[in-house]
């Protein structure tokens, strides 16, 4: 079986590390209690008002890049968040 090797451009690769800063981002912004209650409420509201983004091919390219550092964010972002919090996030927007 081979395996396919997946090279990215250097922007994907910033692109990326953007998406892992906004992670970070995220994790300290989350010891503010108000903004923690009004991601909860509204969270791509709470995330656009902070301009913080994170693109679906963003977030593929750091999976696929930086596995370890991937998880690690996740996992700090998962400690601090409610578990319906990832279901509101891919849930459709209007529906």
């Amino acid at each position: 079986m081979s395996q396919q090797v997946v090279e990215y451009s250097a922007e994907q690769i910033a692109d990326a590390n953007k998406v892992a800063l906004t992670m970070e981002a995220l994790t300290e912004r989350l010891q503010d209690e108000d903004f923690a209650a009004h991601l909860a409420n509204n969270p791509r509201e709470a995330l656009e008002a902070s301009d913080m983004r994170m693109e679906k091919e963003a977030l593929q390219v750091l999976m696929a890049t930086q596995p370890e550092r991937f998880d690690k964010l996740c996992e700090a972002l998962f400690d601090l968040v409610d578990s319906d919090f990832l279901h509101a996030m891919t849930a459709p927007c209007c529906g």
